[in-house]
């Protein structure tokens, strides 16, 4: 019996051990590094085909987790030589079952590669999975499109405008009607940085469409749309981008200057400052929360409800100055809503909350200057201020 064999089936405990004990034994070529996979064909004895052969396998081991994916042949014991992980001279079909690994090797060993090039973590079960379902990758633009018509689906407006919103700019910058991934470099991005800054727009924003962009190509690569060796973010940081936006706030006797401010009821300019002064009593609340908020979120004297944002629960103690504006709104509004911003059986999808929601915002930051001007604020009033004084 050969030598070679007879370590073999030593190792064989269990079929993880045997195949982790065998990469350690006979992987002579492969360095095992933090991030890199160990990929070679074995002769997979643990199964009997009825014809007496057993099935020749390909390996995949990542951080001790094995696959094993099929390459359609099958071979005796004396037909494959255990110590070269290769079959024998014996074996009829030898030169095309070479051609068949080496293929497939190179096929598996290419994409371990770009993942590390990219410096993206996978285990054996995904880079099997990204050779095996490789789909033809999309070009920029139509894959921008795809995702901002998945998230409308999921009610996710506020993200599709996002995606949206950069896939515009990208399109004025470029000057194309679509781009591919590989367009997409480092000169590129920085060509795209320095047209913004020429616009004369805010590096925050600026770091947003970057972060968007980063996030469409993080996602093609997870669903292998596009290979993670064009991932062009290894090289360009976006962290460079001074995103430190300066906290807006406003002095005390300021807030209590527009407290003592007198207006019509129920116009625009006196819904824009209870939304304001609302804000400014529980603890911050965003627009889109106090739209959101109905007297099912009031108990027992206090806000409760889940921010829209992050999706994490408050619980805020609602002031006598609270109580008052929301004594104010129960005896005007007759909806679930208490503020009047969306209208029940009017805004009802996800889309028509957010169009009328963007519209309010405006209309309240406009009735906000004007809110500044008669109580000779100097700062620009906007809601934001509100949640941070």
């Amino acid at each position: 019996m050969n030598f070679d064999y007879l370590i073999y089936r030593l190792f064989v405990i269990s079929t993880d051990f045997y195949h982790i004990c065998l990469h350690h034994v006979y992987t002579n070529n492969i360095n095992i590094m933090k991030n890199s996979a160990s990929i070679k064909p074995i002769l997979y004895i643990h199964k009997t085909l009825k014809n007496g052969k057993h099935p020749i396998v390909l390996q995949v081991i990542k951080d001790r987790k094995v696959k094993k994916i099929s390459l359609g042949y099958s071979a005796f014991l004396d037909e494959w030589d255990f110590k070269n992980n290769k079959p024998t001279k014996k074996y009829a079909n030898r030169l095309e079952l070479d051609a068949v690994i080496k293929k497939k090797e190179a096929e598996f060993s290419k994409q371990a590669l770009a993942f590390d090039l990219a410096d993206a973590s996978f285990t054996a079960d995904s880079l099997v999975k990204s050779v095996k379902h490789k789909r033809t990758a999309k070009t920029v633009f139509s894959y921008f499109e795809e995702v901002v018509s998945q998230m409308k689906k999921a009610n996710r407006i506020g993200n599709s405008e996002v995606y949206q919103t950069c896939k515009n700019v990208l399109t004025t910058f470029s000057k194309k009607n679509d781009l591919q991934f590989t367009d997409i470099d480092f000169t590129f991005l920085t060509k795209f940085e320095n047209y913004c800054k020429e616009k004369g727009w805010k590096e925050s924003s600026i770091s947003s469409y970057m972060r968007t962009l980063r996030a469409l190509f993080n996602r093609a690569i997870h669903e292998n749309l596009i290979a993670p060796d064009v991932y062009p973010f290894k090289q360009y940081k976006i962290g460079k981008l001074n995103t430190d936006t300066q906290k807006r706030a406003i002095r005390l006797e300021q807030i209590q200057e527009i407290e003592k401010l007198e207006l019509l009821p129920n116009t625009g300019i006196f819904n824009a400052k209870n939304i304001f002064l609302f804000s400014f009593y529980t603890m911050g609340t965003n627009l889109v929360d106090i739209a959101n908020i109905t007297w099912e979120n009031i108990h027992g004297g206090r806000l409760k409800y889940i921010r829209a944002k992050t999706h994490k629960p408050y619980n805020i103690v609602l002031t006598e100055k609270a109580k008052q504006i929301l004594k104010y709104y129960k005896s005007v509004k007759t909806d679930k809503y208490i503020f009047p911003i969306y209208s029940e059986g009017v805004h009802v999808t996800a889309q028509q909350q957010a169009n009328r929601l963007h519209k309010v915002m405006q209309n309240t930051n406009e009735d906000l200057k004007e809110i500044a001007r008669k109580c000779k604020i100097k700062e620009n009033l906007t809601t934001y201020v509100a949640r941070h004084s």
